[in-house]
């Protein structure tokens, strides 16, 4: 068994299928040692000691208490995201979870609480179209003022995978959200183009694509938003879509509009139909995906003042998404409560 490392961070890994992802991550990291890797899949052990050489468990509960653990990745099903987070909190351990933090709010309450009660402990969440270079670009343009004021956004998280929500464990676990799930990346890069929360929103929501299967909540959510500033937003989670998995956006400024299909960035300038728009050109990077993590390992060991994903950032999203799924009960505007 490794033993503690002193000068490194001792990383456990909760949740072998993105998290594998992960513990790819803190494998390549200098300052990591890969401890322990999780799931209740027994089929994994083999990868962790061939690939990863590191110890193997199907029992969370004792790895996020072993005192040489030093943060935990949780990466596990959705349903058990909140218990793990709280458990890690009450153990002291800095936190990077995949979304979506919890699924209710007298569970994000109670996150919310202990995080208080332990302000040294350092927590994240991987919203990794932040670091996705065409979110990026987008970023930077509108930083640059080329499009001016923002005063809506439209934005679309097009899952692309029906098979997954039909066969595979989101249909199976007692509550999956789309918009917790997905459409909370779309919530995230809202808040962060506009620089300003979400104040209220109102949903519809159908699950025509996806009935009478084993999946049971709906498919395709869309809300309205009204954000603080003033603007508007119209954001869609749709898990039933016949396309690859994308995400669409357009961003209207009072000088321009930014429009993002499924590959290309363009920036129309002009409301003259003769007047073309300009081609926006970025560069992809294959390992983009690691970058949040990243960020948040030099984050916990005091190399930068702050993560790319803050944990205020996390908090905020996972607000915006229980007031979406509480509007399509109500059928009515809801404030978000942060």
């Amino acid at each position: 068994m490794k033993k503690k490392s002193i000068d490194k961070i001792n990383v456990a890994v909760i949740g072998l299928g993105f998290g594998l992802v992960h513990a790819e991550t803190y494998k390549k990291n200098k300052n990591c040692n890969l401890i322990y890797l999780c799931d209740f899949n027994k089929k994994h052990k083999k990868i962790c000691e061939k690939k990863f050489n590191c110890n193997f468990s199907i029992d969370a509960n004792s790895i996020i208490s072993n005192k040489n653990i030093d943060m935990i990745s949780i990466a596990s099903y959705d349903n058990y995201h909140y218990s793990q987070i709280l458990t890690a909190l009450k153990n002291k351990k800095h936190v990077f979870v995949e979304k979506p933090l919890c699924q209710t709010r007298r569970e994000l309450d109670h996150i919310k609480k202990e995080l208080k009660k332990n302000k040294s402990i350092k927590f994240s969440s991987n919203f990794v179209l932040r670091a996705h270079p065409k979110f990026v670009k987008i970023f930077k343009l509108i930083k640059k003022n080329l499009i001016g004021k923002i005063y809506h956004i439209e934005g679309e998280y097009n899952y692309g995978r029906l098979e997954k929500i039909i066969h595979g464990w989101r249909g199976k676990i007692p509550y999956y959200s789309v918009t917790q799930g997905g459409g909370v990346h779309i919530v995230d890069l809202i808040q962060w183009y506009m620089n300003s929360k979400i104040h209220k929103v109102v949903a519809v929501e159908n699950k025509l694509v996806s009935n009478q299967t084993q999946f049971r909540f709906p498919d395709t959510v869309t809300a309205l938003a009204k954000l603080h500033n003033g603007a508007t937003a119209k954001l869609t989670s749709n898990f039933g879509c016949v396309t690859p998995h994308h995400h669409s956006l357009a961003v209207f400024g009072s000088k321009g509009t930014l429009i993002l299909s499924h590959k290309n960035l363009f920036f129309y300038r002009s409301r003259k139909k003769h007047i073309k728009p300009r081609k926006i050109n970025f560069k992809m990077k294959k390992n983009y995906k690691s970058k949040i993590l990243e960020s948040f390992i030099s984050y916990v060991k005091n190399k930068s003042k702050r993560p790319i994903i803050l944990k205020q950032n996390a908090l905020n999203a996972m607000s915006v998404c229980l007031a979406i799924d509480k509007s399509i009960k109500t059928k009515k505007w809801e404030i978000v409560k942060y």
